[in-house]
C-alpha cells in the first residue's frame, strides 16, 4: 500500500473548487493509497478553512462534513518527531508526519518551499498533477 500525506493547501483548494476536488478525489477514493494525517494537519486545515475569506465558498456544515469524511478515510498518526528541514518552518510538521508514518509521498501545491525539496528521507515530494500523471490516475 502506498502511503500519502496531502498538504493542507490541496484540501482547501478541494473544498472551494470543483475541479480541484475532482482531481484530489482521484487519490482519496483510490484504495491503493493510504491517506495519512495527524492532529496538526487537521488543526491547520480547520484553522485555514475557517478564515473569513473562505466563508463565501464553503459553509460551516460543509467544513464539518469534509473533516469528518477525511478523518474516517485517513490513517491517523501521532507524530512525535521534531523536524527542522523545510525552508518554511510552518511546513515542518508535514515532513515530521511523512517521517513518522513512513509515507511514500507528500503531495503539495507549495511551489516555493516543499516542492523545491523534491525528497525528504524516503518521501518523494510532488505536485498533485505530477502525482496523478505518475500513477496514471
Amino acid at each position: 500500500m502506498t502511503r500519502v500525506v496531502i498538504d493542507t493547501n490541496l484540501y482547501v483548494s478541494a473544498l472551494i473548487n470543483e475541479n480541484s476536488r475532482r482531481r484530489l478525489n482521484l487519490i482519496l477514493d483510490n484504495p491503493q493509497f493510504e491517506i495519512v494525517a495527524d492532529n496538526a494537519l487537521f488543526k491547520e486545515l480547520r484553522l485555514v478553512i475557517s478564515r473569513p475569506k473562505f466563508s463565501r465558498f464553503v459553509s460551516e456544515s460543509q467544513i464539518k462534513n469534509f473533516l469528518e469524511l477525511l478523518y474516517e478515510r485517513s490513517l491517523n498518526f501521532e507524530t512525535t518527531s521534531i523536524v527542522q528541514h523545510s525552508p518554511d518552518p510552518k511546513d515542518d510538521f508535514l515532513l515530521a508526519l511523512c517521517q513518522d508514518s513512513g509515507s511514500n509521498y507528500l503531495i503539495t501545491g507549495n511551489k516555493r518551499d516543499l516542492l523545491e525539496l523534491q525528497r525528504f528521507g524516503k518521501t518523494e515530494i510532488l505536485s498533485l498533477t505530477k502525482f496523478i500523471d505518475l500513477h496514471k490516475l
